[in-house]
């Protein structure tokens, strides 16, 4: 079999309503050369049906016993074939151009390893309720990165040979796996947005970061502070690092409207 040009990492658990929608949307992109790998990480709904149901040679599917998210993305990196990975939510879709303008983009500016873009956010019928506008250049993103994320998981790009060296995701971080991720490739490539919203992102109850946000925090903290402590950062900016867990002593209510303050004004967070 020939080698694709992406390869592209889907992690699903539970996500019959929106899944077939997600996987159609890589296999419709423009850019043609491409596998999608699908972990069904222990599905209880109809998901296996409905996976079983594409029918493609570039998607490839493996169900396995319900490990989590970070552990279902290792396992799909281990099955690309592809020098470039890219992400998808199980829920989320991508824009027809969004492979071939990163690829482009990457093809262009061979120092740059980790590129993502913009988003729509829209609710569960579709109606919009942000877009995303993250920090485009690589000064501006390492500006933001010790403070939020500025990158949309389900929109990245990278390189694998970066990703391998970065040693992939984190099993020991269940949420907050990306940004780990993108703060030690920062070490190791340049990064870079594409500011065009080329994703939308489904903003559905039972997302990670509606329902695990105390983790969410603490996994903030413990990788602000990792990139502290090896001197990524000047030391003052531990601040960032404390945030997150002065956070964890707001009411849920205070944090969800400073979410969605957030979002309005379009400001780079952990996605």
């Amino acid at each position: 079999m020939s080698v694709p040009v992406v390869s592209v990492l889907m992690s699903v658990h539970d996500g019959a309503p929106w899944v077939r929608a997600a996987v159609e949307s890589v296999l419709e992109q423009t850019l043609g050369d491409l596998e999608v790998i699908v972990i069904d990480d222990g599905s209880t709904d109809t998901t296996p049906d409905v996976l079983a149901s594409l029918r493609d040679p570039r998607l490839v599917v493996e169900r396995r016993e319900h490990a989590g998210l970070t552990r279902s993305l290792n396992r799909a990196l281990g099955l690309a074939r592809a020098p470039l990975v890219a992400r998808l939510d199980a829920d989320d879709v991508a824009l027809p151009e969004r492979l071939a303008r990163q690829r482009a983009f990457l093809v262009t500016y061979p120092e740059v390893g980790l590129l993502g873009t913009g988003a729509r956010e829209v609710d569960v019928i579709g109606r919009e309720l942000a877009v995303v506008r993250p920090p485009l250049d690589d000064a501006a993103i390492r500006q933001a990165l010790i403070r939020a994320n500025p990158f949309v998981h389900s929109s990245v790009m990278m390189r694998r040979t970066i990703v391998d060296l970065a040693g992939g995701y984190d099993e020991s971080l269940p949420v907050a796996q990306d940004y780990d991720l993108w703060m030690r490739m920062s070490r190791l490539t340049r990064l870079a947005n594409l500011p065009e919203p080329l994703v939308i992102r489904r903003l559905a109850p039972g997302r990670v970061s509606a329902v695990r946000d105390d983790d969410r925090l603490r996994a903030e903290a413990r990788v602000r502070w990792r990139a502290v402590r090896r001197r990524a950062y000047p030391w003052w900016c531990t601040v960032f690092a404390v945030r997150p867990l002065l956070a964890l002593a707001l009411p849920g209510a205070w944090r969800r409207g400073l979410r969605l303050a957030t979002r309005k004004r379009g400001r780079p967070r952990t996605v």
